[in-house]
């Protein structure tokens, strides 16, 4: 049928189109010649002159009904006897005439009333009134009478029945015979085809469809008629909303008729219809002016703001039709595909409109596309269609302009946010009310949250459907192509160019649909996640992903690098699954969504607190402020929250949370699986071998480092989502964090130090001022096995591993978490811990033990950040002193004054960060040596012989003193500052720190001996100007008794100590140190120099440096010589001195 009816019109295309006036004169020749022949002329004959001036295009397009006279009706009621008796369809009429009520009419005094047509039909020249296309329902009184059908057809002969059916669904006419008042006010004339017939049938429906739709709104304004009939139905000059009310008309009439013959010819009619939109589709550039797929757009469309037609033509409505037109058998995919080409395009061109205050727009245009592209022969013309990719692929902001890209860019963060742009800013989200009311902010906040997660669910779907589609590849090379542009998102420099690359909105979307599309594959037990292949992104790859230089998770197992040749040996396949496609993507577009959004938001959220800062500093509140203050505030408020309304979408959260634990699962399988591509079984138990799969060698860095920083993004700005996830899959978060912390996983120091802060989101926060609870986290970690066995160790390992490897200043800040996680595991794992202590006992001068180190550089931390800290403290003091000689500083010049107001700035800034370093590391040298509930006294001991071996004491002991006596002695003065809580420094805290490492390790007679050694800052009243010191801060005074009992024992081991320098004065030169010139206890001979030292003093000089002092040669304990003789000659002297010396104090 398709295929004879578009051969049908394209022959008819091949005729001449006639002009309006030639058209004009055949009608009126026509017309001219039935009156002649007596007939029924289809305008009164009178009218025939003025019908050109009537008709022509260059006139109104509206005119009104001529009033009619008395005599008029009369001559009308005349002509309509006559006609009645000629006529072959007699009885019918004279039902009709008998039986007003069938017609649904008046009694005759009422028909009076109404209208009476001058002529036969009173048919009148007239055209459409546009006003009447604003009726609020034109079907109303339709469906009102639409029942009344089968009571009036069944009592006349079936042609007739039909006839008027078809007259009555498609408002046409082939004679002028008065109709029953259920039909059409307003009917349309098709003289074409009343030339031949005076009946519609259905064999010349599609004929005489094609009549009525070829004519032009001057030809609808000439063939317009008026019979009879009371339904108010006006003319319909396009070609789709005029199809779609001849199908809505008989929807209306299928509902309630009984009589099979009557719902054939309805049915068929309908079919009709639905058939002539898709033909007039296929050949859509030939009805111009008229443009068909416009018309179906905009029906599409209907109820948002852009639309031209009002509820009547729903996409309800449209949709159902075009889905029935789709699911035709007869329809050609090639047909199909010709037929919807034009509506897609349009639609794609509508998306120039899309943003997120024109959501019902946006969501109309998305509902559309994704009724079309759900066919697959639709969806493959997409990548086709103009707008699909940027001019240069290559340009990241460029992707806005693409169809796909205008639905991504619907978001609340201004495109072109810049942050020193203090300029008053109009919101088109937010208002004043909603700065001033927070219950407003938040309202309208969760409304514009439920546009974004409604359009990036239809957006997703659109996606789908494409991907279930032969274009396929494509889209996902669009995806692809668009991640590779802007590709700089990923650094942190990005977040200040703003034409560097997409919008953030439009990364989060971009996100967001990928997460949609990702969620039938989520959940850390999916097993769906077995058919993940981790060479996706691995050497000669046939992914879509272009080949990177990108740093991978892992590079060497066991100190071996790992080949581009092992990766390869794996295999190569030659395509990868759709799953696998979606979870690389998905990463690669959360590395770069979050990454400038995050930092903008830290850094409006700093402004803010500042702008507050200073309004509290002025007394008042920032609404009762007027000026340039108030309107910095006001803009900046409004920032934040455009910014915070889409990053933290709690909905997207939540599935970015549930992706990553998703990937933290697989990824821990697959780094214990030996050399398999996929995992076996999600489900399973993970079981960590000694050395991981070399497949990691395949897994990019940033599946780590976007996770991590994730993670702590969220710590700050939306802990109660992190707070309210679910506690299994936490579990595999934490599993994950922990395992990948060791070095043998990850050997990257950076990635394991962005892992362990990672991890300190689930302890609490003292410096936070957050009051979610953190109570599902930390039952997560305490509970958590891998924790257990293996955290502890990992950060000790950590903290030795960054010393050479991160930068200085990063350096402290690594360690501040580790710190951070160690005094919160440590009353818990610390037997764990205790456990690496034990490799000190018979390795006490072995450099290379592991908590040696650890201790070592501990101490070293601690003594360097104290003393920078009381450096600046004093340096700012005297700044502080300089002020407040209100003279002398006056008296400066003014860039002088600046200067130094800048160098206290630094100053502060510095001694700050000193403060809080310090105070951690003192504070972990304070609980790693004292004892917890739980912890035996084995442990105990182990521990705490660590931190006092020959090795390492006297540091310790030299580190206690000195800031002890800097802490309670005449020098306290030189660090008492102004606001001393601006500079985080807390004497009295720090002073109790220490004294409690004096008492922890009271037990060790090694730790007392060296306590008198240290010459420098040691004296017997040192304790006691402590013990009073404290005691003025409420410290308990078992604390100060125990603090006394090491001062005793400080003052007997002084003695000792004495008589260790009397024998360094009588020991001959081969008994003493050449380094330290102090009596050697153990000696030992250095192979390289042949130069005999002391064993406790080279320990400590290759502690920090490997190679002989004397010759520069490396060196390393287990190459020195025990001097054996030698010892048991110097013990041997020692003890016949020690009698001598009794004597003599005898």
């Amino acid at each position: 049928m398709f295929n004879r009816l578009t051969n049908y019109w394209y022959n008819r295309e091949t005729e001449p189109e006639p002009t309006p006036e030639e058209r004009a004169a055949e009608v009126r020749q026509r017309r001219l010649q039935q009156f002649q022949q007596g007939s029924a002329p289809d305008t009164p004959v009178e009218d025939a002159e003025s019908l050109e001036t009537e008709t022509s295009p260059d006139e109104e397009t509206s005119c009104t009904y001529k009033e009619t006279t008395a005599a008029d009706e009369a001559a009308s009621t005349e002509t309509d006897t006559e006609i009645a008796a000629s006529t072959t369809r007699t009885d019918s009429v004279m039902i009709e005439k008998e039986n007003p009520d069938v017609r649904g009419e008046t009694p005759t005094s009422s028909l009076e009333n109404q209208s009476k047509p001058r002529v036969v039909g009173s048919a009148v020249v007239t055209t459409i009134d546009p006003a009447s296309l604003e009726e609020d329902n034109p079907w109303g009184e339709w469906e009102e009478t639409a029942s009344s059908v089968q009571s009036t057809t069944t009592q006349v002969d079936e042609g007739r029945t039909i006839s008027l059916t078809i007259s009555r669904v498609f408002c046409v006419a082939v004679n002028t015979e008065e109709q029953p008042s259920c039909q059409p006010r307003l009917l349309t004339m098709l003289l074409d085809t009343a030339s031949s017939t005076d009946t519609l049938s259905i064999d010349i429906l599609d004929e005489v469809l094609f009549e009525r739709l070829s004519m032009s709104a001057a030809d609808l304004r000439e063939c317009q008629i008026e019979i009879g009939g009371s339904v108010n139905c006006p003319i319909e000059p396009l070609i789709v909303p005029y199809l779609a009310g001849c199908i809505r008309r008989c929807d209306f009439e299928l509902k309630d008729n009984k009589s099979q013959q009557h719902v054939d010819t309805l049915k068929k009619c309908r079919c009709a219809a639905v058939r002539m939109i898709g033909i007039v589709l296929l050949s859509n550039d030939s009805w111009s002016p008229q443009d068909p797929a416009q018309q179906i757009v905009e029906s599409l469309i209907s109820g948002s703001e852009s639309s031209l037609y009002d509820s009547d033509t729903s996409f309800i409505f449209t949709s159902q039709i075009l889905s029935e037109i789709m699911k035709q058998d007869s329809v050609s995919a090639e047909d199909l595909t010709t037929m919807l080409r034009p509506v897609v395009a349009c639609l794609t061109r509508k998306t120039t409109m899309c943003s997120l205050i024109s959501t019902p727009l946006t969501v109309s245009i998305l509902n559309a596309l994704n009724l079309l592209v759900a066919n697959k022969n639709v969806a493959k013309i997409v990548p086709d269609l103009p707008g699909w990719l940027p001019a240069n692929p290559d340009n990241g902001a460029a992707y806005h302009n693409t169809f796909l890209g205008r639905f991504l860019g619907c978001s609340t963060i201004r495109r072109d946010m810049m942050m020193s742009d203090l300029n008053r800013y109009v919101s088109p989200y937010f208002n004043r009310s909603t700065v001033i009311n927070q219950d407003i902010s938040q309202h309208s906040s969760s409304q514009y949250q439920q546009m974004l997660d409604t359009i990036q669910t239809l957006t997703s779907k659109f996606f789908y459907h494409l991907i279930k589609s032969e274009a396929k590849d494509r889209t996902l090379q669009w995806i692809v192509s668009c991640l590779d542009a802007n590709r700089n998102k990923a650094k942190l420099v990005a977040s200040f160019i703003t034409s560097s690359g997409a919008s953030d909105g439009f990364m989060l979307n971009l996100a967001g649909v990928l997460l949609k599309l990702s969620i039938p594959f989520l959940g850390p037990m999916n097993n769906k996640l077995c058919t993940i292949d981790v060479r996706f992104c691995g050497p000669q790859s046939r992914s879509l992903f272009p080949q990177t230089t990108e740093d991978k998770i892992l590079d060497k197992i066991d100190g071996t690098e790992i080949s581009k040749e092992d990766l390869i040996s794996l295999g190569i396949p030659d395509s990868f699954n759709f799953i696998s496609t979606c979870f690389y993507l998905t990463h690669r577009a959360l590395q770069l969504a979050y990454v400038s959004p995050f930092d903008k938001y830290r850094r409006l959220m700093k402004s803010l607190m500042e702008t507050q800062r200073l309004v509290q500093d002025m007394g008042s509140h920032p609404f009762n402020i007027d000026g340039q203050i108030r309107e910095r505030f006001e803009t900046q408020f409004v920032e934040q929250l455009e910014v915070k309304t889409h990053l933290l979408h709690p909905d997207m959260i939540g599935h970015v949370l549930l992706f990553y634990s998703s990937s933290a699962n697989w990824l821990s399988h697959i780094s214990t699986d030996c050399d398999s591509v996929t995992v076996s079984d999600m489900k399973s138990s993970l079981i960590p071998s000694c050395t991981p799969s070399r497949t990691l060698a395949m897994v990019p860095n940033y599946f780590v480092s976007a996770f991590c920083q994730f993670l702590i993004n969220i710590r700050y700005f939306a802990e109660s989502s992190l707070e309210n996830f679910v506690s299994e899959n936490l579990d595999h978060v934490i599993t994950f964090l922990v395992l990948f912390c060791s070095p043998t996983w990850v050997p990257n120091p950076h990635t394991r130090a962005e892992l362990v802060e990672a991890l300190t989101v689930f302890i609490p926060n003292e410096r936070s001022q957050s009051s979610v609870s953190t109570t599902n986290r930390e039952t997560a970690l305490c509970m958590n096995s891998m924790a257990r066995e293996k955290l502890g160790s990992a950060l000790i390992r950590l903290f030795v591993d960054i010393e050479h490897t991160a930068q200085f200043e990063h350096k402290f800040q690594y360690r501040f978490h580790i710190f951070e996680l160690l005094q919160y595991i440590w009353p818990k794992h610390s037997f764990k811990v205790s456990e690496l202590s034990l490799e000190v006992r018979g390795h006490e001068e072995d450099t290379t033990v592991l908590f040696t180190r650890f201790v070592k550089l501990l101490l070293n931390d601690a003594n360097f950040l104290l003393d920078e800290a009381l450096h600046n403290l004093e340096e700012i003091k005297k700044l502080q002193l300089e002020q407040e000689d209100l003279e002398t500083w006056n008296a400066l010049d003014q860039n002088v004054r600046q200067n130094k107001l800048k160098t206290l700035a630094d100053l502060k800034r510095m001694c700050t960060s000193h403060n809080i370093l310090s105070y951690e590391t003192v504070n972990c040298l304070r609980y790693m040596t004292g004892r917890f509930d739980g912890m035996s006294e084995e442990a105990h001991k182990n521990v705490t012989y660590a931190f006092v071996t020959p090795l390492l004491v006297d540091t310790l002991v030299t580190m206690l003193n000195y800031y002890l006596k800097e802490l309670v002695g005449d020098s306290q003065t030189k660090y008492k500052v102004r606001n001393l809580d601006e500079v985080k420094f807390y004497p009295g805290k720090l002073l109790q720190s220490i004294v409690h490492i004096y008492i922890n390790l009271k037990e060790e007679s090694s730790f007392v001996s060296a306590i008198p050694r240290d010459g420098r800052s040691y004296h017997p009243a040192l304790f006691k100007d402590t013990a009073a010191k404290i005691r003025k801060l409420y410290v308990p005074e078992d604390v100060i008794a125990d603090l006394l009992k090491v001062s005793n024992l400080a003052e007997r081991a002084v003695t000792s100590q004495e008589d260790e320098e009397l024998l360094t004065d009588r020991a001959p030169s081969n008994y003493l140190d050449p380094i330290l010139g102090t009596l050697m206890t153990e000696p030992v001979l250095l192979p390289s120099s042949n130069v005999v030292v002391d064993r406790s003093v080279i320990a400590k000089h290759l502690l920090s440096d490997p190679i002989d002092p004397f010759n520069r040669q490396p060196l390393q304990m287990a190459d020195v010589v025990p001097q054996t003789e030698l010892k048991d000659e110097i013990n041997t002297w020692k003890e016949i001195q020690l009698n001598k010396i009794q004597e003599e104090r005898d």
